[in-house]
């Protein structure tokens, strides 16, 4: 299958380019920047001419901003990249019968605290990043054949910023002092897994919208500490915080329940202990 990854700098692209070419498939990776194919989603010209240039038989979004402030401070710039461009990818797998994988968040939820939240879930924004990513998702699903993933990953990029997992593992390995937030909740999941699980749901031909996520909804602080424990190192210097300290509001109990994808996929997606040990494993063998 001839697959065009949008995105394909990013923690999840680079995963399910890794994950596509692992399965046999011909992989082309698309990006703003740093990618053999050069896009920009925002711009719906460069978007659908790539795309009829490549003429793939599925297309994987992972691009996107996910910067909550930047989202916040530009609306637009956020509404062009997170929500119409998704418009312009129905369209094009509605006319061409080609199949559509977006990935989405998982942003959608200010109440429940560490119980997990379905597909049916009510919706509660408390920013706009959520707000487009939501609308991203109705777009997408105006094609018959598109799938929708809500998900909270991790993993490593080793260039630039780095990422959450990276703090933590930094902030564990050297003992920093940091505020670990005890009322964020989440079910990440490892990258690398969440790639694979994407792709058997891909092959079994599989559409709509699915929670693909960790099994188990943990905070934060449960994620930095796992971390701690298995690195069997000390945390002297943490402590305890509110998510509520920060300047953006943000949703807050994001647990994800995740029993639909797992009886489509026949296997149980990973705990908190497993999402850890598969970022440790790949920190210590140098992988991105």
């Amino acid at each position: 299958m001839k697959v065009l990854v949008l995105g394909a700098t990013g923690l999840a692209g680079q995963a399910m380019i890794r994950a596509a070419a692992a399965r046999g498939h011909a992989v082309r990776a698309a990006a703003r920047k740093a990618a053999p194919l050069m896009v920009d989603i925002a711009d719906e010209t460069s978007l659908l001419e790539l795309v009829a240039a490549e003429a793939p038989e599925l297309i994987v979004n992972c691009a996107g901003l996910v910067d909550i402030e930047t989202c916040e401070r530009d609306p637009w710039l956020g509404w062009r990249t997170n929500a119409r461009p998704l418009s312009y990818l129905a369209g094009w797998s509605n006319a061409t019968g080609g199949r559509l994988v977006h990935i989405s968040t998982d942003h959608y939820f200010r109440t429940g605290g560490a119980a997990p939240h379905d597909e049916d879930a009510p919706i509660a924004f408390a920013n706009d990043y959520a707000r487009q990513k939501f609308a991203g998702e109705a777009f997408a699903l105006t094609a018959a054949k598109a799938l929708v993933l809500r998900t909270s990953i991790v993993g490593l990029r080793r260039r630039g910023p780095p990422t959450f997992a990276e703090w933590a593992l930094d902030l564990v390995e050297h003992d920093k002092p940091a505020t670990l937030f005890a009322d964020a909740y989440t079910s990440s999941i490892d990258v690398w897994t969440f790639a694979d699980a994407a792709f058997d749901l891909v092959e079994h031909g599989r559409s709509g919208l699915l929670n693909l996520a960790a099994g188990e909804v943990y905070s934060k602080e449960a994620f930095i500490r796992e971390i701690a424990r298995q690195a069997g190192r000390s945390l002297t210097a943490a402590q305890r915080g509110s998510v509520r300290s920060l300047k953006v509001q943000r949703a807050n109990c994001l647990g994800l329940d995740v029993r639909r994808a797992e009886a489509l996929l026949g296997y149980p997606l990973p705990r908190l202990r497993d999402v850890v040990a598969s970022l440790i494993r790949h920190h210590r063998e140098g992988f991105a």
